[in-house]
């Protein structure tokens, strides 16, 4: 069983799932999860205080708000934790938070395919179609809508279908290609490619 995270991770870059899953390399302590946990924890607060849904669309004030939704699919062979979820009469949204900047007001690429299988776990969980879900930017207060359609579904399949395969067959994927990701990777000092450009 894989987490939603490792479909954001293969994203940034296929060789964490090889050295997460497979070597399984020890973490050193992540000082910026640690704060990443406090600032989720604030949002969430001021989400349950709030009277609206959600705080962008006041269409949704009167919708039912879950906060750290468990979601698992044995089916997908997936699971996570859903940071927010809106139920309204005729649909589910998921909500991701993210604490870092937004791609100057828009989504990042793995980001939004993370949030593409939050909504697959969703609509199986709720008998569903997950039409649309945002993500929360808290560094620059930037709500990205994100628009679920059959290709994008298509696509995040195929990738937890691809992290699969990397785990049970043990196969050491490429890469990145942008080796900018490599300078604050917990794993760099574990990498070949990265070390070969030293």
């Amino acid at each position: 069983m894989i987490t939603v995270s490792d479909v954001k991770q293969y994203l940034y870059c296929p060789k964490i799932i090889y050295f997460d899953h497979v070597l399984h390399v020890p973490k050193p302590a992540d000082e910026k999860l640690k704060t990443g946990k406090e600032k989720h924890d604030s949002i969430t607060a001021k989400e349950k205080r709030r009277k609206g849904a959600l705080f962008y669309d006041p269409e949704l004030d009167r919708a039912e708000k879950m906060f750290r939704v468990f979601l698992e699919s044995s089916t997908l062979g997936l699971r996570g934790i859903l940071d927010y979820l809106v139920r309204t009469d005729n649909e589910f949204i998921p909500v991701d938070y993210k604490f870092g900047l937004s791609r100057n007001g828009g989504v990042h690429l793995n980001h939004k395919y993370q949030l593409a299988a939050y909504a697959l776990l969703v609509e199986e969980s709720f008998k569903t179609t997950v039409k649309r879900g945002y993500i929360h930017y808290s560094k620059d207060k930037v709500n990205v809508q994100v628009d679920l359609n059959d290709e994008i579904r298509r696509r995040a399949l195929k990738m937890i279908r691809e992290i699969g395969r990397i785990i049970q067959e043990q196969i050491e994927p490429i890469g990145t290609r942008n080796t900018g990701r490599c300078t604050d990777c917990e794993y760099s000092r574990y990498c070949v490619a990265h070390q070969s450009e030293d």
